[in-house]
C-alpha cells in the first residue's frame, strides 16, 4: 500500500475533504494523511503571469515528503510551460500539486485531487467516463465524473 502525504497551503477544511474523498476511491492502494502547511515558494511565482510554476513547485514538493508519494493542495493559480493554467500536475510514482483556484465547488476540488493522484498510482488520462479524462477547461471538468471507470481500478488494484 502506497502512503500519501498531503500538504496545504489553501485552508485546511478543503484538505480533510480531499483526504476523505482520497480513502474512499483508492482505499485498497492508499493510506492517506495530513501533513500539514507547506509555504509557496518565491521563486515559483511569476510576477508576469501572476500564477505559479508548477514546474518549479512539484521538485520542491518531492523534495520535502517523507512518505511515498504527496500531494500538495494550493489556493494560488497554476501553470506550466505551454499551457495558459492548469488545475494540477503530477509525477507519477512520485508527487502532485493541485490548484483549488479555479475550481468553484468541493466535488471539484476533491475530482481534481482524485485525479491527479490516479496519475501518481500510474495511470494515465483516460477516454472512457472516468475521472482520469483529460480536462483542458472548467467546463469539462466539470462535465467528467468524480470515479474511476473499472479500466483505471483494475489498473491500479492489480499485481
Amino acid at each position: 500500500m502506497m502512503r500519501l502525504e498531503i500538504f496545504y497551503s489553501a485552508n485546511s477544511k478543503s484538505t480533510q475533504l480531499i483526504q476523505k474523498a482520497l480513502a474512499t476511491t483508492y482505499e485498497e492502494v492508499l493510506d492517506v494523511t495530513i501533513g500539514g502547511e507547506l509555504p509557496l515558494i518565491n521563486n515559483a511565482y511569476s510576477s508576469e503571469r501572476d500564477q505559479y510554476n508548477a514546474d518549479i513547485l512539484l521538485p520542491f514538493l518531492l523534495k520535502t515528503k517523507k512518505n511515498d508519494a504527496a500531494l500538495w493542495v494550493i489556493q494560488k493559480d497554476l501553470y506550466c510551460m505551454g499551457m495558459n493554467f492548469i488545475f494540477g500536475y503530477a509525477m507519477y510514482h512520485e508527487g502532485a500539486v493541485v490548484s483549488i483556484y479555479r475550481l468553484s465547488s468541493t466535488k471539484l476540488i476533491e475530482k481534481e485531487a482524485i485525479h491527479e493522484v490516479g496519475h501518481i498510482l500510474g495511470l494515465r488520462h483516460c477516454s472512457n467516463h472516468c475521472v482520469m479524462q483529460f480536462s483542458n477547461s472548467l467546463c469539462e471538468a466539470k462535465m467528467k465524473p468524480s470515479y474511476l471507470c473499472e479500466s483505471c481500478k483494475r489498473k491500479i488494484t492489480s499485481p
